[in-house]
C-alpha cells in the first residue's frame, strides 16, 4: 500500500462513507470513518517521503500525529479535536451535531493537506 493513489482512494471511500453514515444517523461510524480518512490522507502525503506508517500498526497513530506536527503544526489541533469526537461518538454515538463537526474538521484538513501537499482527493 505504498502508493499515494491507493491511499487517496481510501480517503475518498472513507469520506463518502462518513457522509453516508451521517445521512443514516449512524453517528459513531461517522467519527470512525472521518478519523480513518484523515489518517489515510497523512499516509498519502508521507509516502512521498518514503514513509509508510501503516507498516507498523503499533506505532502508526503516533507516527502520523508526529508527521502532522512536524509538517503542518497548525492542523494538529484539528487532529486532536477529531480524535476527541471519535472517542465521544464511540460511546453511544447519539450526537448528530458532533458527527457534523467531525465532518467539518475533516473537510478542512483534507482541503488544506490536498492544497499544501499537492495530493488530489476526489470529492473535495
Amino acid at each position: 500500500m505504498g502508493d499515494a493513489n491507493l491511499h487517496t482512494s481510501i480517503v475518498f471511500e472513507n469520506l463518502e462513507g462518513s457522509l453516508e453514515e451521517l445521512r443514516n444517523r449512524r453517528f459513531s461510524n461517522v467519527g470512525l470513518l472521518a478519523l480513518r480518512a484523515l489518517e489515510q490522507m497523512i499516509e498519502a502525503c508521507a509516502v512521498k517521503e518514503g514513509l509508510h506508517f501503516h507498516e507498523h500498526p503499533r506505532t502508526a497513530h503516533k507516527n502520523r500525529r508526529s508527521w502532522l506536527k512536524a509538517h503542518h503544526p497548525d492542523l494538529l489541533d484539528s487532529w486532536d479535536q477529531l480524535w476527541g469526537i471519535y472517542g465521544a461518538l464511540g460511546y453511544g454515538g447519539l450526537d448528530g451535531e458532533r458527527a457534523k463537526q467531525a465532518l467539518d474538521i475533516l473537510k478542512r484538513c483534507l482541503t488544506e493537506l490536498s492544497r499544501r501537499e499537492k495530493v488530489a482527493i476526489r470529492g473535495l
